[in-house]
């Protein structure tokens, strides 16, 4: 299917790398799956995620039909850490309608006592217990609160994943009058007064519905987001020297623009953003305009002299990383089947991620329900009664003598078994998720790689007719291994990184001295900065093992020498990529946001969205990830390329036996020939 090029291995000059390695990923793929088996097998997830009552019951299923949503009588017991939690020590039921209205036992107290309203109407306000009337029961409101019958309070509340939630925005907007609008009041009306909804879930519905008005529109301009990205990866692939030397030129100026106001406002007195910033008044009150000027002078006069100085020192390297993004962006268009390979990676990484969430709610649930009471201050297993409050489900899923009664000895001994190292489980469960997912973009690295080494090696004359599905076969029959190795790293790191943030966020609880905390984040602040070293090794090193078949340790040792040697063409490379393509970012989603909002201007939809930021920002996210996709290919390709030109200048010497590989203007710079060129000239 493809060529014989003199660096890049074929498909039957392979062996399989890193062997080892691929038979502890697959075992400890064996091991996931059975224990995911097993607890899914015993295990209620719908409950953790469902609506329940206290009772174990699921709210708007069975004969709880007409009752879909959860209340708490008590939900300030759902407050942990200032946050919100779904499990709390509190009495549930489900219930048909959320509390509109606050209401507190104490003040229904006062005014069933007074006389100022009957006994039916402020018992009427009450939330109780099932089956249970407070109307016909003759103690006080305070006394059917106290004997947990009926809840204490009542606050307006709005549905929100089947649980009733206190509003966080009232009496603002009210969503289901919306039909009325173009005959009782515009909706240009509404974004000029109103700036908050009525409920939380008002605001999803109030953006789908004005996203389902233009939904044409937005269409158009993801398609446009597209052709805005090729279009810059064009202008770089035909303009490359002009498009770095006007990204540098806009560095240079930012730096020296905003060096120089700030020596100008420190100088001078005249504090331009004082006088015409409310925020800059209000950050003036804690830390000084004056100190803040200081620090930020310096910083973008030093980065200014630094960039001067590398612009006129590094010439022949800034040269070479023009040559290299023109051959990336050649190399990205000669195969650009490559730019659909990255949406389906993050497909894939959708739907792992989701799997590692429902098994770890399946964990979080194996077992079954465990009813407690309090007894002397003590908790103890128990049988529920629907009629009483005193035993309740608490969220709280396990095993007892008295829930597994009925179980067979098999069924028991799983459930004993999952739920007395479910904490374990849970940790393995993480690691599964940080191996996998390390595992999943390596693989789409490595792949990517395959297809740009093998166009440099080739000379740009690809053989095969389908480059990207030739590499993903070649990968998969040889190479698994080494990718297994180097996500374990990867994900070992992390996970090492994520259990002493862990034990850090235990002991500053605990004891808060300023000296531990220090070295802890000290600590941790190297952990991240390892981490992100051995990613970035490992991106490059999967270039040597996709070209040349190499094993991980030993591409690993190359491509660190390479580095190494090449340490000032490599920082101009990265940081000048890296740079370009950020300012493309930049420019594609700022152009497509103004255009999309001229747009809708033109087109008088704009005066008839109702929250008419949301569609802005959804355009620009969409935009970003698009164009961000689509770099990430472009970056990968100049990285393939950069690496496979250290190699071939390592490797060759311009014989007849070991020619360069790379093409006449990379030569040219290195002012190196090849002896089959010379012997032509002459």
């Amino acid at each position: 299917m493809i060529s014989k090029p003199i660096h890049f291995v074929s498909y039957k000059q392979r062996h399989c790398t890193d062997i080892f390695c691929l038979i502890l990923f697959l075992i400890f793929i064996v091991i996931y799956i059975f224990i995911s088996i097993l607890a899914i097998s015993k295990s209620q997830p719908i409950s953790f995620v469902h609506s329940s009552d206290s009772f174990g019951n699921l709210c708007g299923q069975d004969k709880f039909e007409f009752q879909p949503y959860q209340f708490y009588f008590d939900i300030s017991k759902c407050l942990t850490d200032g946050a919100f939690s779904f499990i709390c020590p509190t009495t549930k039921i489900c219930v048909s309608s959320c509390p509109t209205q606050y209401t507190h036992y104490e003040l229904l107290q006062v005014t069933e006592m007074d006389g100022i309203k009957t006994k039916d109407l402020v018992r009427q306000q009450l939330v109780c217990m099932y089956d249970f009337d407070p109307i016909l029961d003759n103690r006080t409101v305070t006394e059917l609160v106290n004997d947990g019958l009926c809840a204490p309070y009542t606050l307006p509340s709005e549905p929100f994943l089947g649980r009733c939630l206190p509003s966080v925005l009232t009496n603002l907007y009210d969503y289901e009058n919306n039909t009325q609008l173009n005959t009782n009041i515009s909706v240009a009306h509404i974004n000029t007064h109103m700036f908050g909804i009525n409920s939380l879930s008002d605001v999803g519905r109030i953006i789908f519905s004005d996203l389902n008005r233009i939904k044409q529109s937005l269409i158009l301009f993801i398609f446009i987001a597209f052709i805005l990205v090729l279009i810059y990866m064009l202008a770089i692939k035909f303009l490359t020297g002009l498009m770095v030397f006007l990204t540098i030129l806009i560095l240079l100026v930012i730096l020296f623009l905003s060096s120089s106001f700030c020596w100008y406002s420190i100088y001078t007195g005249n504090d331009l953003v004082y006088e015409y910033s409310t925020v800059a008044k209000i950050v003036n009150d804690f830390i000084k305009l004056r100190t803040i000027y200081y620090v930020f002078g310096c910083i973008t006069t030093f980065l200014f002299l630094l960039t001067l100085f590398i612009v006129l020192t590094l010439f022949d390297r800034i040269r070479l990383s023009i040559i290299l993004l023109d051959h990336g962006a050649n190399a990205v268009f000669s195969v650009l089947s490559t730019i659909f390979w990255i949406p389906f990676t993050i497909i894939v990484f959708c739907l792992l991620t989701s799997i590692i969430i429902y098994i770890e709610m399946c964990l979080s649930t194996v077992g079954k329900p465990i009813f407690r009471t309090i007894v002397n201050n003590e908790t103890i297993p128990c049988l529920p009664n629907i009629n009483s409050t005193e035993c309740i489900f608490q969220q709280e899923y396990g095993y007892n003598d008295l829930v597994l009664n009925d179980t067979d000895i098999v069924t028991r001994g799983v459930i004993e078994f999952l739920v007395d190292n479910k904490t374990n489980l849970k940790w393995f469960n993480l690691f599964a998720y940080l191996w996998f997912s390390a595992f999943l973009f390596a693989f789409q690295e490595i792949v990517l790689a395959a297809v740009f080494s093998n166009y440099y090696w080739s000379k740009g004359k690809l053989t095969t007719s389908f480059p990207l599905i030739y590499s993903f076969f070649l990968i998969i029959r040889y190479h698994l291994g080494s990718i297994a190795f180097g996500s374990l790293l990867i994900a070992t790191l992390r996970y090492i990184k994520i259990i002493f943030d862990y034990i850090t966020n235990k002991i500053t609880k605990i004891q808060n001295n300023i000296i531990i905390t220090f070295l802890f984040k000290f600590i941790s602040c190297f952990l991240w900065c390892f981490e992100k070293f051995l990613k970035f090794l490992n991106k490059h090193s999967y270039v040597l093992i996709a070209a040349r078949g190499y094993s991980f340790c030993k591409a690993t040792r190359k491509t660190f020498v390479y580095m190494i040697n090449n340490c000032l063409r490599l920082l101009v490379l990265v940081h000048l990529t890296e740079w370009i393509l950020f300012c493309g970012i930049i420019a594609i989603c700022s152009c497509n946001t103004y255009l999309f909002y001229e747009y809708l201007q033109w087109t008088d939809e704009f005066d008839q969205l109702t929250l008419r930021w949301a569609p802005m920002v959804i355009i620009l996210i969409i935009t970003y990830f698009i164009a961000s996709l689509f770099f990430s290919v472009y970056d990968m390709a100049i990285k393939t390329l950069f690496i496979c030109f250290l190699e071939d200048l390592d490797e060759n010497d311009g014989s007849i036996q070991r020619p360069y590989m790379m093409n006449n203007e990379l030569l040219s710079l290195l002012h190196k020939t090849n002896t089959i060129k010379e012997k032509e000239n002459k």
